[in-house]
Order: structure tokens, then C-alpha cells, then sequence
């Protein structure tokens, strides 16, 4: 398959390159000094847990190759990011599919308008790290999720699930992709104010019984929002959140908080994307608004993390 990757961050150069040592034809859209490290350098990805180093040579392109064919462009930039890549996007027509694996409590209506609803489908990663210098340090973690935005299980959607799960990755298939992602902004914008109530740090988090107490209690107002508007819970094991007892809850969260995981995958994401997280909290209080309904919790979290904010406890 021929494959186009826009966006060179961390996850953009993880699937690149191992979708290219999978026997694909891969190429990366870089700009500035990391186009300049890719060049010189190739992808070097080094995993967390061992130190491993792998180095993959890719073709790396400036800008969009507009009048060239991809049968899928996979689409990795911060939600910030995004209005100005769809006006980057919208000028190619020979590209199949555009797979967007960026956070959204928006939904999809202007990746369909820009692009037409037959070429947009959504995913979710299933990695996270961080850049140092030319080298990605990342690992991987569960699976990543794919979706079209009619709920079907399309021919094309298993070819893009195979293409990734012949690259090393896990695959989840989700019938309701739409609401998989907003949910997915409500476990996230109460997880950042109550890490911001700690400095951005999860260890600090998982020893405030009080402040994950309220993050879990923000996330199930934020749940009941969604519920509200007619968005199914998904996936359904979010569910555990309502039916397991609170006590216990908050210890099984305390003690994720002090994974791998939460540190690489959650933490230092958070403290080089806060201006991501207000546009998605920004969002998620649209859908509250919309709702009419009383989240004190998630209001109170919000008060808090932007006072400490005031005091430069967020970059």
C-alpha cells in the first residue's frame, strides 16, 4: 500500500517507519529541522523499556505531493494543528483515504466538509513518547482503534487494520468511532486538570487521594454528558467507571498513575500540549453547554487547574 504520513512527530515517525520495514511505500511529510533530521539521520526510534535502537530511511517530501496517488494519508498532528493541515489536505484529490488520528469531542463534520465523507475515517494511536533531538523514544502500549463514520465494517477498513497490524500494531475495530473519541476527551480533560493540581506529574497524582477522587468523579459527570446528547459509551469497559466502587477505583488509578504508561504515555504528552488540551476542554464545555446539565466536579476541577496555571505550574 502506498502511504502518506503527515505529521513527523513522535507518532507520525513510529508508524512511518514501521509501516516502511513491513514492505510498504511509505512517505513522510516533515518540515524545518525535523525534515532536516529525517534526511540526514532517518527515523531512529528507541524504545523506553530496553534502549533498543532501529534507524529506517524513508522518503521525506516538504510539502503536500498534491498531483501524486496515496492510497492513505495518515494524518498525526495536535488538534491545534488541524484547521490549518485540512486547508493543506483539501488541495489533493488522488488520495483514497484520510485516516485522522487526532483528539476530537467535535466530530468529524469539517475533516467531511474539506475532504467529502468517503474518504475521512478516524483512529486513535496506541503509542506515546517523546523527541530528543533526532531520536524518538516511544513504546506501545494496548491497541489502536479504527473506525469508519457510517459504523460499517468495510473492506477498506480491514485493509487499513491489516496494513497496521502487519506493521506490529494491535488493532481494535469500533462501530461508533464518533463517540469512541468524545468519550475519550472526557476521560482526558479531567485527567489533565487534576495532573495540572500536581504539577503535571503523575507520580505527585497517584499519592492526592482527594485529587483522583475528583479527576474520576469528573469524568463520570462528563460521561453522563455524553449519554445525554445520545453518544453510546464507547467502548463499553468505560462502564467499569459507574459499577466498580469508588474506593477501589481510586486505588486501581493510583496505581496506573504510577506506570510507564501514565508517565510516558500520558504525563509527558500533557506537559507539550496544553494549548491541545484547552482547545479539547474548550469543546467538551460546548457539549456541557449543549447539555444543560450540572457538572460541579469537572467546574471545580477547571477552577483549580487554572488557578494553579496562574502560579506557573503549567508551562
Amino acid at each position: 500500500m502506498k502511504v502518506l504520513f503527515f505529521g513527523a512527530g513522535v507518532l507520525g515517525s513510529l508508524y512511518a517507519a514501521r509501516l516502511h520495514e513491513a514492505g510498504n511505500d511509505v512517505t513522510l511529510l516533515a518540515r524545518g529541522s525535523r525534515s532536516r533530521d529525517v534526511r540526514e539521520h532517518g527515523i531512529v526510534l528507541e524504545r523506553f523499556d530496553t534502549g533498543e535502537r532501529t534507524r529506517t530511511r524513508v522518503r521525506v517530501v516538504n510539502d503536500m505531493p498534491c498531483d501524486e496517488h496515496f492510497d492513505l494519508c495518515v494524518v498525526l498532528v495536535q488538534k491545534t494543528q488541524l484547521k490549518s493541515a485540512l486547508e493543506v489536505l483539501g488541495t489533493s484529490s488522488d488520495i483514497e483515504t484520510f485516516l485522522f488520528m487526532n483528539n476530537t469531542a467535535e466530530g468529524p463534520d469539517e475533516m467531511v466538509r474539506i475532504l467529502g465523507n468517503h474518504r475521512v475515517m478516524l483512529g486513535h494511536v496506541n503509542a506515546g513518547g517523546e523527541r530528543d533531538g533526532h531520536v524518538v523514544r516511544y513504546m506501545v502500549a494496548d491497541k489502536m482503534t479504527l473506525g469508519e463514520l457510517d459504523g460499517s465494517l468495510s473492506e477498506r477498513l480491514r485493509q487499513i487494520a491489516d496494513l497496521f497490524k502487519s506493521s506490529g500494531f494491535a488493532v481494535d475495530l469500533c462501530r461508533n468511532i464518533d463517540s469512541w473519541k468524545r468519550y475519550h476527551v472526557a476521560l482526558a480533560v479531567p485527567f489533565a486538570y487534576a495532573m495540572y493540581l500536581t504539577g503535571s506529574c503523575n507520580y505527585r497524582l497517584s499519592r492526592n487521594r482527594e485529587a483522583v477522587r475528583m479527576c474520576l468523579q469528573g469524568m463520570r459527570e462528563a460521561f453522563e454528558v455524553l449519554g445525554s446528547l445520545g453518544y453510546p459509551m464507547e467502548p463499553p469497559k468505560l462502564r467499569s467507571l459507574f459499577i466498580i466502587p469508588e474506593f477501589i477505583l481510586v486505588r486501581l488509578f493510583q496505581r496506573m498513575l504510577r506506570s510507564d504508561v501514565a508517565d510516558i504515555g500520558m504525563a509527558r504528552h500533557l506537559r507539550n500540549a496544553s494549548e491541545e488540551m484547552e482547545q479539547l476542554a474548550a469543546e467538551l464545555f460546548v457539549l456541557i453547554r449543549r447539555s444543560e446539565m450540572d457538572t460541579p466536579v469537572l467546574r471545580e476541577l477547571r477552577q483549580r487547574a487554572e488557578e494553579q496555571t496562574e502560579v506557573g505550574l503549567i508551562d
